[in-house]
């Protein structure tokens, strides 16, 4: 990587963020460093201290603050997330957020607008993602919330407080869930990496136990294991696994800045320790309060009391008075403060840290070996790259075996049909998905059907109008092929007298059904979309369509005589003659859709 580049830290006021931000300093010579994390106390803060150690180390790059929350809407920053649920105004934007279709999301969204606005050439991001995401509780939310779902199916009346806490305590849990949540975000950083035209993106993800087992003594709860702590490790290993896919998406011309396709390098580094320590040295302790929150703590006067049968593990605060009454004592001792770990005694920093236990790795190795990465070094600590190594890939044994068990089965097609039995013609039967796939294959089917030919040099010379004519006057003439694709799933979309029309059956795969079974609506740009992701569109546009990709596959064969092995690459299309899955595998592979996204990126 080469110097005057502008690094953008998510969470770069953290213990981890700021180290990143002095190494990336030192070693990248970036011409900007930009610091991003939640509220804009902390990012100035973090600046405050780089702009101090840039003037007592020489170092000339600009700083710039970019606080906010990436994982809620540009249009709900620094709005509580109670108030998100309470809010049914709020709590709607939000819920689009997470469930609506992408295009929505992707608008709307805080990440996609500052990757937008600033455009830096390498993102590292060390949010606690997995945290942010788990420790929303789903679980002690869905226990309130069949507390009160009981009583209701019983019979029993809410009273109004308690049918408010209902409502929240259901949007609370609908918005808690931690795959949408990671899904959604992996989907909105793609493309906002690639149109921001981001070189290399490192993440600096978690085990979750800090490369423990299940049994991990530290559970934040009395459950051991404990299924919050384990959702935090499920989130954060979900993180690589979506990455890992990330990594293997190839680009679109839409995002690079000098508008040529370029992929963005995407890497992990995954500590497997306590990352500590930030300082050492008496603080004064933050425990949870009376609001809920962590507050700093006071010494309180404790009360025994009997126990009869029953225990309330929550009592007021107000019946335990602070120790010294006005002149309260504070809880405050020394001990290491690890960041967005939290601080630990020194009892506490022993244990954890002893071999065996969690022992630690500190900020400065974690942000060495991202720069290092950064820089292209083979550290050896790049997840993503021991994934890549480590999956069986595809084999020339399997390669051999297709071509057989594809020669097999049109043996064996041609024999059953010849004996007159009801064996269909084995087009699509739609179990991949979605109906893209489907889509494609019948299309591609019917235009061989009905033109007589797989030659591809006379299927061009078919013009549209003729290739609508003669499939409309085949499907005619075999309707047990109009009602396989209705059958199933598949609609084809005509247009009669200037007005378009559907054949269809029972279910439709495409548009999905809305959430109470009610009509879709439908306008223009709607059944554009639809005939393009899955009905069977005999229009003359469509056709035109196909001319133009039998030109380019035609012209895409490769003289191997001439070049050899190098003629082969995904760009070829191999076979002499036009075979509808071969068609439709190189046009998965090689088309892109009207946003400049190849097929196989949205399948």
């Amino acid at each position: 990587m080469n110097g005057g580049q502008r690094i953008l830290i998510l969470g770069g006021a953290g213990m981890v963020g700021l180290q990143v931000a002095r190494e990336a300093a030192r070693e990248l010579h970036p011409s900007e460093i930009i610091i991003s994390a939640l509220t804009r106390a902390e990012v100035d803060d973090a600046i405050a201290i780089l702009r101090g150690e840039s003037e007592r180390e020489g170092w000339t790059f600009g700083l710039t603050a970019a606080p906010g929350d990436i994982f809620i809407p540009a249009a709900l920053q620094d709005k509580p997330r109670g108030e998100l649920v309470r809010d049914p105004v709020l709590f709607e934007e939000l819920f689009r957020d997470i469930f609506a279709p992408d295009a929505v999301a992707y608008e709307n969204s805080f990440l996609r607008n500052m990757l937008a606005e600033l455009r830096p050439d390498v993102v590292v991001d060390c949010i606690n993602t997995a945290t942010a995401i788990s420790y929303q509780d789903v679980y002690t939310t869905a226990r309130r919330v069949k507390v009160l779902l009981d009583r209701f199916a019983a019979g029993e009346s809410l009273a109004g407080g308690e049918k408010e806490s209902f409502v929240s305590s259901v949007r609370e849990l609908m918005v808690a869930q931690g795959v949408p949540q990671i899904t959604r975000h992996i989907v909105v950083l793609q493309r906002a990496l690639q149109d921001s035209g981001v070189s290399v993106y490192v993440k600096v993800g978690t085990t979750g136990t800090g490369g423990m087992g299940i049994n991990i003594p530290y559970t934040h709860s009395e459950d051991r294991p404990s299924a919050t702590l384990l959702s935090k490790s499920a989130i954060g290993f979900a993180h690589t696994g979506l990455l890992f896919l990330l990594a293997r998406t190839p680009a679109s011309a839409s995002g690079a800045n000098d508008g040529s396709p370029r992929a963005t390098m995407i890497k992990e580094i995954k500590p497997g320790a306590m990352i500590g320590f930030r300082r050492l040295g008496d603080a004064h302790v933050r425990l949870t309060g009376a609001s809920g929150r962590r507050e700093p703590a006071f010494l309180l006067t404790p009360r025994e009391e009997p126990l009869l049968g029953s225990i309330d593990p929550r009592r007021s605060f107000d019946e335990f008075p602070p120790v010294g009454g006005a002149s309260a004592i504070p809880v405050r001792m020394v001990g290491a403060d690890t960041g967005e770990n939290g601080f630990f005694s020194i009892g506490e920093f022993q244990a954890i840290t002893y071999p065996r236990q969690m022992e630690y790795v500190t900020p400065e190795e974690v942000a060495r070996t991202v720069v290092l990465e950064i820089l292209g070094s083979s550290t050896g600590r790049d997840v993503i790259s021991a994934i890549d190594g480590a999956i069986t890939e595809p084999s020339y044994r399997a390669g051999v075996l297709r071509d057989r068990a594809i020669q097999e089965m049109v043996e064996l097609e041609a024999a059953l049909q010849a004996t007159g039995g009801d064996v269909l013609p084995s087009i699509a039967v739609g179990h991949l998905g979605p109906p893209r796939l489907s889509k494609l294959l019948i299309e591609a089917w019917l235009l061989a059907a009905a033109l007589g030919t797989r030659r591809l040099d006379e299927m061009i010379a078919a013009d549209a109008l003729r290739m609508e004519t003669e499939v409309e006057r085949w499907l005619e003439a075999h309707p047990r092929i109009a009602s396989l694709i209705a059958t199933i799933g598949i609609g084809v979309l005509r247009e009669r007298d200037g007005a378009p029309s559907l054949t269809r059956g029972p279910r439709l795969n495409i548009p999905v059904p809305s959430p109470d079974g009610s009509p879709v609506a439908l306008d223009d740009q709607a059944l554009e979309r639809w005939a393009y992701m899955g009905w069977v569109d005999l229009r003359a546009s469509n056709f035109t369509r196909w001319r133009e990709r039998l030109a380019r596959i035609a012209e895409s064969r490769p003289d191997i005589a001439a070049a050899g092995s190098a003629a082969f690459d995904r760009s070829r299309y191999l076979p002499r003659d036009f075979v509808p899955g071969e068609v439709v595998g190189w046009l998965l592979t090689n088309e892109t859709d009207e946003m400049g996204m190849p097929l196989h990126r949205i399948l």
